[in-house]
């Protein structure tokens, strides 16, 4: 909760540049993501869970009136294009991927499946825009693979190139998929 709360911090900032007009701070190089969140854990160690939840929820309700506010926008975040993609990308996607690999690390693969699963389906029924739509579609192939479920995650990659062919190079070197690796199917796909 606290890692969710740092970067709903930087994402609220942005919006609240771009409300006032004013330059909008990019967040941080992916590169150093792991480099930044390493650091910012070690800061967050000993803040109880309720705190942390706390500052991420009150972060969130500041997100939702700040997008309330400019609406959809053209904004660079990361992959995201325009202020919804950042918004979905930031509060729906990025919980949602640690809380299931929580639950993957802690023996509980249906229920971490169970998350992507109904991600998806809760953004088909929107629709989703592509970026945050191919995340999850990602996800859940990643999962479907992990389940040995190879025909299901090799349908779910090729809706995913469809949305966000971007995420090519990421398929081919994804550890998740190493059971599809030796499918003509997944060795097509991730051609470059």
């Amino acid at each position: 909760m606290f890692h969710l709360g740092m970067w709903r911090e930087r994402l609220r900032m942005g919006l609240a540049e771009l409300a006032d007009g004013r330059p909008i701070t990019p967040p941080p190089p992916i590169e150093q993501q792991d480099e930044i969140n390493d650091a910012e854990l070690a800061n967050g160690i000993g803040t109880p869970l309720s705190d942390a939840a706390g500052r991420s929820d009150h972060l969130l309700s500041e997100i939702i009136e700040l997008y309330t506010k400019v609406g959809e926008q053209p904004f660079r975040w990361y992959r995201a294009t325009t202020t919804t993609e950042a918004v979905l990308g930031n509060s729906y996607t990025h919980p949602r991927s640690h809380m299931s690999a929580y639950l993957r690390e802690n023996g509980e693969a249906d229920r971490a499946t169970r998350i992507y699963e109904d991600a998806v389906a809760e953004l088909r029924s929107l629709p989703a825009p592509a970026v945050p739509m191919g995340a999850m579609l990602y996800n859940l192939a990643c999962s479907r693979a992990l389940d040995e479920r190879r025909d299901e995650a090799l349908a779910l990659l090729e809706e995913t190139l469809a949305l966000r062919p971007d995420l090519k190079p990421s398929i081919a070197a994804d550890e998740d998929f190493a059971t599809l690796r030796d499918d003509p199917k997944f060795q097509e796909m991730v051609k470059p």
